[in-house]
C-alpha cells in the first residue's frame, strides 16, 4: 500500500452511497484517515468535534436534505480558516463560483480516481486554502 496521504485526516461529505464508498476506499488505500458522513447534520457535528485536526474537507454541493456543501464549507472555515476545501458536484462551475469559499477546488462527478487523488494530494501539500480571497476558485474545467 502506498502511503502518500499518511497522517492526512479528511472529512468527506457525500450523500450518494456509491460515490462516498469509492472516494472513502481510494483515499484510505493511500493512507488517509477518512470520516465519511452523508448528511449536513453529521458534517456539522464532525466539524465541531474535529475542525482543528482536519487536513481537508471534501464536500458534495447538493445534499438531499438540509444545507449545501457551500454552507458546510463556510462553517468549517469559521473554525479552521485555512482548511483546504474540495467541492464535488455535477453542476456547472460557472453557476456556482460565487458561493465557494476562497481558494477552493471544484471537481465534477463522476470524479476519476486518479484525478481525485492528485487533487487531494495537491490540496494537502500546497494548502490551497491560503488567505481568504473572495471569488477565487480553481479546479477542473468542464
Amino acid at each position: 500500500m502506498s502511503a502518500c496521504l499518511a497522517d492526512t485526516r479528511v472529512l468527506l461529505v457525500e450523500d450518494e452511497a456509491l460515490i462516498g464508498m469509492m472516494a472513502h476506499a481510494v483515499l484510505e488505500e493511500q493512507g488517509a484517515t477518512v470520516d465519511w458522513v452523508q448528511t449536513d447534520r453529521e458534517a456539522y457535528r464532525a466539524i465541531e468535534a474535529n475542525a482543528r485536526r482536519l487536513d481537508l474537507l471534501i464536500t458534495d454541493i447538493n445534499l438531499r436534505e438540509g444545507t449545501t456543501g457551500f454552507d458546510i464549507s463556510r462553517f468549517a472555515r469559521r473554525l479552521s480558516p485555512t482548511l483546504p476545501v474540495i467541492y464535488v458536484s455535477g453542476e456547472e462551475r460557472e453557476a456556482l463560483v460565487g458561493f465557494a469559499v476562497a481558494g477552493a477546488t471544484f471537481l465534477y462527478k463522476p470524479v476519476p480516481e486518479m484525478l481525485l487523488l492528485r487533487t487531494v494530494e495537491q490540496a494537502v501539500t500546497t494548502g490551497l486554502a491560503g488567505p481568504p480571497q473572495p471569488g477565487v476558485l480553481s479546479g477542473t474545467a468542464r
